[in-house]
């Protein structure tokens, strides 16, 4: 008569795959009205921000800049090939390379903190000057807003209704365009640095 000599039980929570990388955007940025975050629920929010940040299409009151059925006629117009989606930051130089008037840099949200964590070398070199704001859930989940207004993404309190121009290697905010492109000279021979 056969005997069972061991038992192995093995059990887990049940936790459902998460489709896409959407995450909302936090309420003190969203409040600024300075990123546009695309509703998405695939990998491609990178391709939908650089899209945004690009504008290829004048957005009338028909069409709202965080839908996702206005990019995708224009997804032909970036070559993502060879690079996997969602796109990590490893590879947005490989998209530089292979979109040669496109740039991107990417801001990070760490806390109430915006920083730097890639600039490109081709900044204010291209046709298309991209800046996106990345994002994470506290997991493993990360994605990408299109930065419409840094004016509007840096400034604080008071300073909010001012508009400003912004460096794109420190963040600094000055009053006055001249002052920034004096300031751009130096600025842009260091890595991203955050002024405090």
């Amino acid at each position: 008569m056969p005997k069972v000599k061991y038992m192995r039980l093995c059990w887990g929570v049940y936790r459902p795959l998460e489709v896409g990388t959407f995450i909302p955007t936090p309420k003190h940025i969203a409040g600024k009205r300075a990123v546009v975050n695309i509703n998405s629920m695939d990998n491609y929010c990178f391709q939908y921000s650089v899209l945004a940040g690009m504008n290829p299409i004048s957005v009338n009151s028909h069409q709202h800049k965080n839908r996702l059925y206005v990019y995708k006629p224009f997804m032909h117009m970036l070559n993502m090939e060879g690079i996997q989606s969602p796109v990590p930051l490893s590879s947005i130089g490989k998209f530089e390379s292979q979109n040669p008037d496109i740039s991107v840099n990417v801001l990070y949200h760490d806390g109430n903190q915006i920083i730097y964590i890639r600039t490109s070398t081709f900044t204010d070199q291209r046709k298309h000057h991209v800046t996106l704001l990345m994002i994470t859930d506290g997991n493993e989940k990360f994605h990408y807003l299109s930065v419409q207004s840094m004016s509007r993404l840096i400034s604080t309190g008071a300073k909010y209704k001012n508009k400003y121009y912004v460096c794109h290697y420190c963040l600094y905010p000055f009053r006055k365009e001249g002052r920034l492109e004096e300031h751009k000279l130096m600025c842009k021979q260091h890595q991203s640095q955050l002024i405090r």
